[in-house]
């Protein structure tokens, strides 16, 4: 199953390309092509999906999720392939 996720951008690589960080502190590169608008600042949050930045999330709204998933078992965290990981 395949589901989007929250991530914040640390840093733009290239055009239209971004390194992020999930919740859990895994970072990734991913494709800025289906994002609508102006390219994201480091600091901005958003879903990604498949490797595509798809949409910007509010930063009041992204640290409301981050903090709701921060508060499931922090012995449990997810790899960068989103495998559970103790």
């Amino acid at each position: 199953m395949c589901m989007s996720r929250l991530h914040q951008v640390v840093r733009l690589t290239g055009v239209g390309v971004a390194e992020v960080e999930d919740v859990d502190g895994a970072r990734h590169v991913v494709s800025l092509l289906a994002l609508d608008g102006p390219t994201p600042a480091p600091g901005e949050w958003l879903t990604v999906h498949s490797g595509y930045a798809l949409d910007r999330v509010d930063s009041v709204e992204a640290q409301a999720v981050r903090s709701e998933l921060r508060g499931r078992n922090p012995e449990t965290r997810r790899d960068h392939e989103g495998e559970v990981r103790s």
